[in-house]
């Protein structure tokens, strides 16, 4: 009888592990929570105006831009003047730091035949710009 008992054990253990290692494993696991998220956006602005006092004498042809400060909250280091010509090319007249809002040039007056226009450049620290639209032909 113990031989038959044996066995039969052996046999039930063959099937009990056979039928195991037969059958994949599954798991589940699902939980939410509500996380509270704001997303901000950062708009970089151009200034709001630019002024152009400018003046020809003689051969030269001199100009002071100024602007005021860009509403941008954070990140603004400082500004590009820019003068756009008829022939698709841009110059930089100068940049200035954030705070300095003023730059003067003297050219020769035959520059003007160029058609040139004036913009401002608001320049930030992590390489966002925003462009003021250009100003009127230039001219004397």
């Amino acid at each position: 009888m113990n031989a038959v008992r044996r066995a039969l054990a052996v046999t039930g253990l063959a099937v009990a592990l056979a039928v195991g290692t037969a059958v994949p494993a599954s798991a589940t696991y699902s939980d939410s929570a509500a996380v509270p998220t704001s997303v901000s956006t950062l708009v970089v602005t151009a200034p709001s105006s630019v002024t152009i006092d400018d003046r020809c004498r003689g051969w030269w042809y001199e100009a002071v831009v100024t602007w005021p400060a860009s509403t941008t909250p954070r990140g603004v280091v400082g500004y590009r003047v820019m003068a756009h010509l008829n022939t698709g090319q841009s110059v930089v007249m100068g940049e200035t730091d954030a705070v300095n809002r003023t730059v003067s040039a003297r050219v020769d007056r035959a520059y003007l035949g160029h058609q040139p226009r004036i913009s401002v450049i608001t320049l930030t620290s992590y390489g966002w710009t925003a462009e003021t639209p250009r100003s009127a032909v230039l001219s004397c």
